[in-house]
């Protein structure tokens, strides 16, 4: 539940001033700032334009809030994100419980032009097809370093993060990942005698890789994430971790193959932070993708849709849809809900299409948080319940 934001705010920060995945803030700096999660989330860790300007401006409040704090407040730099699921697997009828993930979040500003974010996660676990467990804790989910122009319209990223910018599935309310966004082209060329290190190859727009990327804005906004943007993006095979198992020593093992993947180019237009146009496409070698994506929000109805094609090889074609809205009513101050409606399809991968409706309650606005998220899925033999229980401080 990530980029953008400040270091825990991620997936509650709104919910105590939180920020967003890139970047977020600590708890320290909601009681110093006296901000509250409304400032920077619809629904956290779901960010309003407050949270998307926070990001724009390399992780910093703006300047008239600086000048009344008397510049940025101090704070310590570090988080923990800890969740608790329930999974129940109703096409193949297996129930499990388990603890997910506990990840430790640091982020924020070096200087006026640079920041960095960290997210390491100890504990990574995940339920396989068969009911067993797979062990991938010492991963990182980001590790980057970002350097912002003074004039904010040129920004380079290096380190390891998702190459999507106009939006980052991170911040979803549901539990699961648009597949639309995560299901990747697989490797091409030679194959590698590491199936792991074959599996780094892969690529798709939400999925995590080391990478260098450049974002220059061409037309600038009323506001620090107003725009149209464009980045280019060069990813190649490998992932930053530090397993700690030996379980996790085989699934997450340190890999770095300095050999590039393709090219990943985005453009994208931002209006109020949180409506959005954009394309974006990936080439490689014997392998490419190509997207269209939308988002729109008026009062508490945001909606996101997107239409692609990918093409590997002699493969056949896929089409890629996803189209999704969501209700956050401001009912009470304290706890922030959400309901929430997903339909996704992928042709030519052997799966029918999903519809997974989702609900989601954060709070409490203090320096600690709690998130409940439930969410279904509805597609033929991969019927699935999923509950999640979740703890920032």
């Amino acid at each position: 539940m990530s980029r953008p934001v400040a270091l825990l705010n991620r997936v509650f920060e709104g919910v105590t001033s939180l920020f967003v995945s890139e970047a977020y803030a600590t708890p320290q700096y909601s009681r110093q700032t006296g901000l509250s999660c409304g400032g920077c989330h619809s629904v956290a860790p779901k960010l309003n334009q407050g949270g998307e300007n926070f990001i724009a401006r390399g992780y910093r409040m703006s300047p008239d809030l600086e000048v009344k704090m008397g510049g940025q407040p101090p704070s310590v730099p570090l988080s923990a994100w800890v969740t608790g699921r329930h999974e129940r697997q109703i096409a193949k009828e297996y129930d499990d419980t388990l603890l997910p993930k506990v990840e430790l979040i640091s982020g924020g500003s070096i200087s006026p032009n640079l920041s960095y974010f960290a997210e390491w996660r100890p504990v990574s676990l995940s339920a396989r097809k068969d009911g067993t467990h797979q062990d991938r804790g010492g991963r990182f989910e980001d590790l980057f370093i970002n350097w912002l122009s003074n004039s904010g319209r040129h920004s380079v990223r290096v380190g390891q993060f998702r190459p999507l910018n106009q939006l980052d599935v991170s911040r979803r309310l549901s539990v699961s990942e648009p597949t639309a966004l995560s299901t990747s082209l697989p490797g091409t060329g030679d194959a590698h005698p590491d199936k792991r290190v074959q599996s780094l190859r892969s690529f798709s727009p939400s999925g995590r890789s080391p990478a260098v990327a450049y974002t220059f804005q061409s037309i600038a906004g009323d506001s620090p994430s107003d725009g149209l943007s464009h980045t280019i993006t060069l990813p190649v095979g490998g992932e930053f971790s530090l397993p700690l198992s030996p379980g996790a020593r085989k699934d997450a093992s340190f890999e770095f193959e300095p050999k590039l993947k393709g090219v990943f180019l985005e453009t994208a237009y931002r209006y109020l932070g949180v409506n959005t146009l954009g394309v974006h496409t990936f080439i490689g070698n014997d392998r490419w993708l190509a997207s269209a994506l939308g988002t729109a929000n008026y009062g508490g109805l945001y909606a996101t849709a997107l239409f692609g094609i990918d093409k590997v090889g002699n493969a056949p074609a896929r089409q890629r849809v996803s189209a999704e809205l969501e209700y956050l009513p401001r009912i009470w101050s304290a706890f922030c809900p959400g309901v929430g409606f997903r339909f996704e399809h992928i042709t030519n991968a052997k799966k029918e299409p999903a519809y997974i409706p989702y609900f989601v309650l954060s709070g409490i606005n203090t320096v600690w948080a709690v998130q409940l998220q439930v969410e279904g899925r509805i597609q033929k033999d991969n019927d699935a319940l999923i509950v999640d229980v979740s703890t920032l401080f």
